[in-house]
This record gives structure tokens, sequence and C-alpha cells, in this order.
């Protein structure tokens, strides 16, 4: 089955942060439904998320959290991506 990168977005109180995962499905389609379901959980105190287009809410809107994209990509990839981006190159 093919891999496929999962980005992520939380906005709190107007800060913006990105979250990218990796995701093993059968298809695109699969990928978005397993994505979804744990962004579903991605907040554990908030029991009752509101769902919304690509994503949740939580605390009564407060927290937004949506899926941005979704790439096919190999395991390998995906870590050179994460390497990449917490990586700093100070040369």
């Amino acid at each position: 089955m093919p891999d496929y990168r999962v980005k992520i977005s939380e906005t709190t109180d107007g800060d913006l942060e990105y979250h990218h995962y990796l995701v093993t499905a059968k298809d695109e389609a699969e990928a978005r439904k397993y994505a979804m379901k744990f962004m579903e959980r991605f907040i554990d105190d908030d029991n009752d998320p509101e769902i919304i287009e690509n994503g949740y809410t939580f605390y009564n809107k407060a927290v937004v959290v949506r899926l941005e994209s979704i790439k096919e990509t190999t395991k390998d990839k995906f870590k050179e991506f994460l390497l990449k981006l917490h990586t700093i190159n100070m040369r």
C-alpha cells in the first residue's frame, strides 16, 4: 500500500501551526478518511468536536484543526522532508 504525507493545520487564538503525519492507505480517499478520524480526537479533552469542512473545531471554536493536504510519498521521502523541516543549517 502507498504512503501519504498528511498536512494538518491547527489554529488557536490566531496562532497557526502545521503538523505532518505519514499515513499508509490503499488510496488517497482512504488516507483522507484516516486523517479525519485522527483529527476528530486531536484534542483529548473535548469529547464533542464540531465537524467543519475538512476538519473539526474544539472548545467552542477556540481551536480549529483542518486537513490542508494529502500527497503520495514514501517513508524515505517523508523522513527527508522532516529532517529538512527540523534542521537548522548555519552555513
